[in-house]
């Protein structure tokens, strides 16, 4: 009897021992971690993770907008039109600009050249108006300017594609003050140009011819496309030049940037061949390409390197 006492003792206490051990072990199980950046709490609502949501406007950079960059009319003899550009102001002063016109032209490397308006034989500047040389915009404030174009009513009017530039230009004085503690007002112009396309819809002819394909300068690896625009409306043209090697039969394809092309205007297109070319007799085609609705231009010649 005192066995069985005894032995229902020790099994009490082990019973006892493992109840003590399940309520106070720490649960293994650990929840997944909650990446909080993913999170997207409601428009308005603030989070309870990691404090108010910001607004949409606090991530908008700040600065000048002016948009469109360019614009074409596209209109017949004796019609008018109007068009608009835009001006945002982000920044956090009061911004003043003044508006005028200029002529331009671009040279035979793509650069513009800038006239007085009236002056170039192609310019419209004589029928855009402007209802104000001087506009103020405050911070925060989208400013409507008003383009308007009109044709005469006259069939040489509309003959061929004409065109301006219009000019919005700041000028913020700046006071700087030298080492010596000399000061200096420097005046920082601003200045972005709208470009005017007069189109007549009649126009639709587009051509572009190669006028010339030279590499005259073989120790500078450099060739040279001379193309001009044969049509009567404004082109974008890419060009590229392709080497092959007379002996390997490998090939080598040069890009340059796409540029624009006004009616009649020529242009001399620059390609430099890489150093890492191999000597060899090679054969090089140069292409200009305005487009699949235009004809491409292709010339080749046969060079040693």
């Amino acid at each position: 009897m005192k066995q069985l006492m005894l032995l229902l003792f020790l099994l009490f206490s082990v019973l006892f021992i493992k109840a003590q051990d399940t309520t106070g072990k720490k649960n293994g199980y650990m929840p997944p971690a909650v990446d909080t950046s993913k999170i997207r709490m409601p428009a308005g609502m603030p989070s309870v993770l990691g404090g108010p949501v910001k607004a949409a406007a606090d991530t908008v950079k700040r600065g000048l907008t002016i948009k469109p960059s360019t614009i074409d009319f596209k209109l017949n003899s004796g019609q008018t039109g109007t068009a608009h550009v835009y001006i945002v102001n982000h920044l956090n002063k009061k911004k003043q600009f003044t508006l005028y016109l200029s002529d331009w032209v671009r040279d035979s490397l793509g650069a513009h050249v800038y006239t007085a308006p009236g002056s170039v034989e192609r310019s419209c500047a004589r029928w855009v108006k402007l209802d104000r040389s001087f506009v103020e915009i405050d911070t925060g404030q989208t400013v409507d300017i008003p383009i308007k174009m009109q044709i005469p009513d006259s069939a040489g009017a509309t003959g061929e594609m004409k065109w301006t530039m219009l000019f919005l230009e700041t000028t913020e004085e700046q006071v700087v003050e030298s080492a010596s503690g000399l000061k200096t007002n420097v005046n920082n112009k601003v200045r972005v140009g709208v470009h005017l396309y007069q189109t007549p819809p009649s126009l639709t002819y587009k051509d572009v011819k190669i006028l010339s394909f030279d590499h005259a300068d073989t120790s500078a690896r450099i060739c040279h496309i001379v193309c001009q625009n044969t049509g009567t409306v404004q082109l974008e043209c890419t060009s590229y030049l392709e080497l092959s090697n007379i002996a390997t039969g490998d090939k080598t394809k040069i890009d340059v940037p796409i540029f624009p092309l006004f009616p009649e205007q020529r242009r001399v297109v620059e390609f430099v061949i890489p150093d890492n070319i191999p000597k060899g007799k090679y054969s090089l085609i140069g292409v200009i390409d305005a487009g699949t609705d235009v004809p491409m231009e292709a010339a080749q010649e046969m060079i040693d390197i």
